[in-house]
């Protein structure tokens, strides 16, 4: 019996999710921003419904796990990395919030952001 679609589709969703805690362990932004990607193209192609037996069941279950301890893995690197951020930022006198007027920056470089065109 042929794959069903929505197992097909999980695949490369869970790939997306370990992806993406690759880059998140590993600090890497732009495999970050690569991760994010295949992740929009892997949710876009989730089917809606899908008719499995119980065969298949069993394989979208196995894959339905990893998939979620991937993004369990995600959002404790995540929380790890902002815990990072903050603390340089913190050690280095810096704000962690939003600053428009880029004073953090400022600080934290010794250099002001020239926005005149």
């Amino acid at each position: 019996m042929p794959e069903p679609r929505v197992l097909t589709a999980l695949k490369p969703l869970r790939e997306a999710l370990q992806q993406t805690a690759t880059a998140l362990a590993t600090a890497r932004l732009d495999s970050l921003l690569a991760a994010g990607e295949a992740l929009e193209v892997a949710l876009a192609a989730m089917p809606r419904t899908a008719a499995t037996s119980p065969a298949q069941q069993e394989q979208l279950r196995a894959e339905i796990d990893a998939a979620r301890a991937a993004l369990l893995r995600c959002r404790r690197l995540g929380v790890s990395l902002s815990d990072f951020v903050r603390a340089t930022f913190d050690a280095h006198g810096g704000a962690t919030e939003y600053d428009p007027s880029r004073q953090a920056a400022v600080a934290l470089t010794g250099r002001n952001l020239n926005t005149s065109v």
